[in-house]
């Protein structure tokens, strides 16, 4: 199943729901096939933080599946949709989750290495169309989004890692004073 033809029309049918797309999967759970939705309220004001509930899952799972069974009635027939709500330890997939949870904890995890490391836990920055910046250990690194393999929000860990003392100036001044890529 090429996820990429399939998240375009999911996100379209989701906004008309009221919803995001968060991150889009497939997995295989023994026989069964799963393409597996985490979805989040589509707007967010600057104290709006709803939670994504069961009804709001169930609804989706409703809209979705009367969708797919006259625009992807083949999958339909392959696969089992399953909708979660992003969780507290949340996926980062889109330039504006960075932005939206600048000044949080995250994990990153790179394709490639950036400067001999494909690991990072730091605090969120400055988010561009090319790059997220992140504070490790009083640090300002630089992850291009493309290298981004996986990333997640890591609340569990706030508060027994040490404050960022750099992410503040970083989120006004973009780039200055951030390691760059050796690429």
């Amino acid at each position: 199943m090429d996820l990429q033809k399939l998240q375009a029309p999911i996100e379209r049918q989701l906004a008309l729901l009221g919803f995001e797309l968060v991150c889009l999967e497939s997995a295989k759970e023994g026989r069964d096939s799963i393409l597996r939705l985490y979805v989040d309220h589509l707007e967010h004001g600057p104290q709006d933080d709803r939670a994504v509930t069961l009804d709001d899952c169930v609804a989706v799972n409703d809209g979705l599946i009367a969708w797919m069974d006259v625009e992807f009635s083949a999958l339909r027939e392959e696969v089992s949709l399953e909708i979660s709500s992003p969780g507290l330890e949340r996926p980062l997939t889109k330039q504006e989750h960075y932005q939206r949870f600048a000044g949080r904890l995250c994990r990153i995890q790179t394709r490639i290495p950036i400067n001999g490391q494909k690991r990072f836990k730091g605090w969120i920055g400055a988010a561009t169309g090319e790059a997220v910046t992140v504070e490790e250990d009083g640090v300002l690194k630089s992850v291009p989004l493309d290298a981004i393999q996986k990333a997640r929000l890591a609340p569990f860990d706030e508060e027994k890692t040490p404050k960022p003392r750099l992410v503040a100036f970083a989120a006004t001044h973009k780039t200055a004073g951030v390691e760059k890529s050796a690429d």
